[in-house]
């Protein structure tokens, strides 16, 4: 009886090997094409995912040898997507024909940020749904210069009160931050800016943390004399100054005071003391910026006091660096270029307003968050309300 059991098993054995077609000849020169290759291996926890490139012709016997299964082809690449046997990966790469084995490599759109902050106050919704962007608006950054190379920064122009007049490269990273909070190019990299067709100019006033107000005074006559030029196109129209001090220095503020008297809308940073507003976003010529973060909260670093009037997002705030970089950073001294940016939007679509008109207009149309007075002004800056008149936009 036992030796009947075992015939029986023996023939079943042969009958099987004879219906899957397996033989010693065929296992010695096996069928390479695809759709054999491609039944060989299914991928399991011991395989991996990997390209195989090879030199003339496929290397079929060495793929089949190796437990390899196809994935995908290409038609005119000598190339194969696969799942391999890790144990096999090693032997496969040493194959004479075998030009590589590589595991794919993670890739991803080099697609440009919008910021939170500039979505929070609705300026891509102007962009959306309007032709304002800031064009023709000319717009100073007071601050360490400008990267001259930033690949997303188009200057207007610059000038140095602390190197050569030509020469305002950043060595700080601050200045370019805010102007890339202004008007970062509008194209597939990197961030965009509240207004990013606007003609941004860089007047450097410090290659460090400390700034001199005898050179302020230097780049606030700059900012003059594009007043007293042969060139009508260049006269300045807004000023971002984001720096501050706890004392008044009466030249600067004189010096400031000429500015406002030439038509030009002075933006400052209210401070980061979480104390009273500092000079010279205090006098009343000038528009005093507080920061709130991406909760409309206060932001605890920021100053605050009579003297604001608006308030704008100002916690890590992602914009363009030195050396081609980007960075995020805090401070009001990123909430005062918001507004500036949407100054320049302003002006673009009311091109005959003075630079009272503007201040009015943004102070009349910004989105009350909730917070105190001292705090907030007259509320968050709102591009879309003060262009548009309307409040669709969503504001995350």
């Amino acid at each position: 009886m036992r030796k009947l059991i075992l015939l029986s098993l023996s023939l079943m054995v042969v009958a099987a090997l004879m219906l899957s077609g397996c033989s010693q000849e065929q296992s010695t020169a096996p069928d390479t094409s695809s759709a054999v290759l491609n039944q060989k291996v299914s991928t399991s926890p011991s395989s991996k995912d990997v390209f195989i490139g090879w030199n003339g012709n496929r290397p079929d016997a060495a793929l089949a040898a190796a437990g390899v299964s196809i994935k995908r082809e290409y038609k005119y690449l000598p190339i194969v997507f696969a799942s391999v046997p890790e144990k096999a990966i090693g032997n496969l790469r040493n194959h004479a024909d075998v030009k590589f084995v590589s595991q794919p490599a993670h890739r991803e759109f080099h697609a440009q940020t919008l910021d939170w902050g500039v979505d929070r106050i609705d300026a891509e919704y102007v962009w959306t749904n309007s032709s304002y962007d800031g064009s023709g608006v000319n717009v100073a950054i007071l601050d360490t210069g400008g990267d001259m190379d930033h690949p997303d920064l188009t200057w207007a122009g610059g000038f140095s009160a602390v190197n050569e007049p030509d020469y305002w490269e950043d060595k700080v990273g601050h200045g370019t931050h805010c102007a890339g909070i202004v008007s970062a190019d509008n194209n597939d990299i990197g961030v965009v800016g509240v207004a990013p067709n606007c003609d941004i100019w860089a007047v450097q006033i410090s290659n460090n943390r400390f700034i001199l107000t005898q050179n302020v005074l230097t780049g606030i006559d700059f900012i003059l004399g594009t007043y007293y030029d042969a060139d009508p196109d260049n006269d300045i129209q807004v000023v971002n100054m984001s720096f501050g001090g706890a004392y008044e220095d009466p030249a600067e503020g004189a010096a400031m005071l000429e500015m406002y008297n030439h038509g030009i809308l002075l933006v400052s940073s209210a401070g980061n003391t979480s104390g009273p507003v500092g000079y010279p976003a205090c006098y009343s010529y000038i528009m005093a910026v507080s920061a709130s973060d991406k909760y409309d909260a206060f932001a605890d670093f920021s100053s605050f006091g009579p003297e604001v009037e608006l308030i704008a997002p100002g916690v890590r705030i992602y914009s363009t660096y030195k050396r081609g970089k980007y960075w995020p950073m805090s401070g009001t001294s990123m909430a005062s270029p918001m507004v500036v940016g949407a100054a320049a939007l302003a002006w673009q679509a009311n091109p005959g307003y003075t630079h009272e008109q503007i201040r009015a207009l943004l102070n009349g149309t910004a989105e009350d968050i909730g917070l105190t007075a001292y705090q907030q002004g007259n509320g968050l800056v709102d591009c879309e309300n003060a262009l548009l008149g309307t409040t669709n936009g969503n504001n995350y």
